[in-house]
């Protein structure tokens, strides 16, 4: 009886192209213009190097000057500056024995085919998550861009229409312009429900309805954290918030004879980039490691503000409250004295 291996399900170089296109399609941030593919991320990432330089050039500022026909008109230069972002090098194996397969009759190969783009997805989820916290525990970027309303307000600091207004007020002349997606936790969304936030459209020839808050898009993320107590911090975001990239740069299957009576496994290795824009590494950050791991993200100390960049301009604000106890899962309810209260 023949049997479908990896290797027959696999071929390398299709396979790169079909993850790498479904990623493209089926990445909620990515669709919704949260993550922006870019080129400039792109053709960085096969670069010998750690990280990436993103050049910019400044806005255009100044006083104008007088004009008289007496005095020669100054001209000033346009100024520059630079980003740096993250270079992820990643790799992932998955497999099976060929004991397994001819047990259970499950279509594993194919299982394995099939869900590799989603894992990444999932990856890429957890990578801009990870960023956020760290971001935000930046004290410049969080003194511009952090409303937390369990210290401005510790009395009401529950989540709601006042507290999100004075989030997206940390843009001062830019928030009726600028934001049009938010990200909650599911226990953020199901206040948000229970509060009548939430209306939903049905697209025209579209099977899945669309969830919009103060008329921006709501994406519900559990990769979001949601701390003891039910303190949840929602990201608000504008459109091109985020650069991504990311290059697969091999894909191999591998059949090991010896390994368990026989082991077939797919080995995918990927370069990425998720980036904030408008932060950028800071000077003092070098990995632990040969390359950036998830955990570092998370620290403050790894990132700034980029110079020259007006803190209106990172596209992301992060707005922190507390949940009412009924939608906090259990293991997260803030803990009771032994006397009820």
């Amino acid at each position: 009886m023949a049997v479908t291996n990896l290797a027959n399900t696999i071929i390398p170089v299709v396979f790169d192209k079909y993850v790498l296109n479904t990623i493209l399609k089926t990445n909620r941030f990515i669709q919704s213009g949260i993550m922006v593919p870019d080129d400039t991320l792109g053709d960085q990432l096969l670069q010998p190097g750690n990280d990436i330089t993103i050049p910019f050039l400044n806005d255009l500022s100044g006083e104008p000057q007088a004009w008289t026909d007496t005095d020669d008109i100054n001209v000033d230069n346009l100024t520059t500056g630079s980003q740096r972002a993250i270079k992820f090098r990643q790799a992932k194996a998955f497999g099976s024995t060929e004991i397994s397969r001819m047990v259970s009759g499950a279509p594993i190969a194919e299982t394995i085919a099939g869900r590799f783009a989603n894992y990444w997805n999932n990856v890429d989820q957890t990578i801009l998550n990870s960023t956020l916290q760290g971001v935000f525990a930046n004290s410049k970027v969080a003194n511009t861009k952090l409303f937390d309303q369990t210290v401005v307000s510790p009395s009401t600091p529950t989540f709601g229409a006042k507290g999100f207004l004075a989030a997206i007020g940390l843009l001062g002349d830019l928030q009726d312009q600028t934001f049009t997606k938010i990200a909650v936790n599911s226990a953020t969304y199901s206040q948000m429900k229970f509060q009548g936030m939430i209306s939903t459209i049905q697209p025209q020839n579209s099977v899945t309805p669309i969830n919009y808050y103060n008329n921006m898009e709501v994406i519900v993320d559990d990769d979001i954290p949601l701390e003891k107590g039910g303190i949840a911090t929602a990201y608000i975001y504008g459109s091109g918030a985020v650069s991504y990239s990311t290059v697969l740069h091999s894909t191999e299957v591998v059949h090991e004879a010896l390994k368990q009576g026989g082991r077939d496994s797919v080995v995918n290795k990927r370069v990425s980039a998720t980036h904030v824009n408008g932060t950028t590494l800071a000077k003092s950050f070098n990995p632990a490691g040969q390359t950036t791991i998830t955990s570092e993200l998370a620290k403050g100390s790894t990132w700034d503000i980029a110079d020259g960049v007006d803190p209106r301009n990172i596209r992301v604000v992060a707005y922190k409250s507390q949940l009412d106890d009924d939608f906090v899962p259990a293991a997260l309810k803030a803990d009771k004295s032994s006397d009820g209260k």
